[in-house]
């Protein structure tokens, strides 16, 4: 007995909203892996890496430092998107 065919159905269209869509994904993906974005994930990680502890419960003392983390990279990404 013949295995059961696995059938694909893809939908092909393409719009100038999604063209714009893929290329701003495009571009973050290229500063996510550019040396500069990586670096300043280095850094925050180095200055902050003490604070964390391996257990199951996160602490508040977590939160400020994700803010300027997070704060910091979105920063980075927005200026990147400017150019």
């Amino acid at each position: 007995m013949d295995a059961p065919r696995e059938e694909s159905f893809v939908l092909s269209f393409s719009s100038t909203s999604n063209a714009e869509f893929d290329a701003v994904i495009g571009y973050l993906q290229d500063f996510i892996m550019d040396d500069e974005f990586q670096l300043l994930q280095r850094k925050s990680m180095d200055k902050y890496y003490q604070e964390f502890e391996d257990t199951e419960e996160n602490k508040l003392t977590y939160v400020p430092i994700f803010n300027k983390c997070m704060s910091l990279l979105e920063k980075y990404i927005e200026e990147q998107l400017l150019e």
